[in-house]
């Protein structure tokens, strides 16, 4: 790489309705699109997918605590079919299974170790699901992923208040990819609503169009989903993060790795789809938890 260009005054390029990222290398696969391209072309691209295999290696913040990174074998089948196994040090042997408008819509999961032998069907979006989760199995993949990236760029265009850099070609695993670099406002800000009777975060969350987990974030005192009253005064931040990391595959323009850091600059999460496969044929049986392979 001969070096990093800086892109500057993202207002005064947002008005000429353009903006050009100057990558010094391998630019001609998906040519010079500016960030928002970059997300519509990786959320169709990941729509138009019949299905697709990867390591995915996550880390997540939990208030202090940076968990430590966990590796799945993900499988991913269209529409909204998703089959987890932890394979690294960390929850070894643990499972999940969803498939959608079967098992009633519940989670079929169960942990790895000895307490592996306890199979549940559970709300995917209960307590018990998102224990150590940031997302629920709803959410994975990397057209959701996608989504979150290109909800908060239109956000900030729009707003005229992000600040984008290209970094680049950078290599994952001998894997080319075009970095991009988001800033979002440094200070944590946007709507306070009032607690209605019998709302819970994950209603805000529907209604506000923003993570359930990051709203639980920014409010002290609020740890679990249902753990508001009505009358309490919550924050619903107007941006995920206040800085993105994205990495574009270049061969085939998908998001395969995102970075996300909080407003105190701290890595809040990262996602990495490593070794990734798509349209590998994958059939009813990588969905079905009487599948031999599985522990259900």
């Amino acid at each position: 790489m001969r070096g990093i260009k800086r892109v500057k005054g993202w207002k005064a390029w947002a008005a000429m309705g353009c903006l050009v990222l100057f990558s010094t290398e391998a630019t001609a696969t998906l040519g010079a699109e500016e960030p928002l391209a970059k997300a519509r072309r990786s959320l169709r691209m990941s729509e138009s997918l019949k299905d697709y295999t990867a390591v995915l290696v996550k880390q997540e913040r939990f208030g202090k605590r940076l968990s430590k990174q966990e590796e799945i074998l993900f499988k991913y089948g269209s529409p909204d079919k998703v089959y987890m196994r932890w394979i690294g040090k960390v929850n070894k042997g643990q499972e999940a299974l969803f498939v959608a408008g079967e098992n009633k819509n519940r989670l079929k999961a169960h942990k790895g170790g000895f307490l592996g032998m306890v199979t549940v069907n559970v709300d995917p979006r209960g307590s018990m699901a998102m224990e150590g989760q940031h997302h629920p199995i709803l959410d994975a993949g990397i057209g959701p992923t996608t989504q979150l990236v290109l909800r908060d760029l239109e956000k900030g265009l729009k707003n005229q208040e992000v600040e984008i850099h290209d970094r680049g070609v950078v290599k994952l695993d001998g894997r080319a990819t075009l970095k991009v670099e988001a800033f979002f406002p440094s200070k944590v800000r946007g709507v306070t609503h009032v607690v209605q009777k019998g709302e819970t975060l994950w209603d805000l969350a529907a209604q506000y169009n923003q993570d359930m987990f990051v709203i639980m974030t920014v409010n002290k005192g609020v740890d679990d989903p249902e753990d508001i009253g009505a009358g309490d005064k919550i924050l619903i931040p107007d941006y995920y993060c206040r800085r993105s990391v994205s990495y574009f595959d270049v061969e085939t323009g998908l998001l395969i790795k995102i970075e996300n850091f909080n407003w105190q600059d701290e890595l809040y999460e990262t996602y990495y789809y490593r070794d990734l496969k798509v349209n590998v044929g994958l059939g009813p049986a990588d969905f079905d938890p009487n599948n031999d392979e599985y522990r259900f």
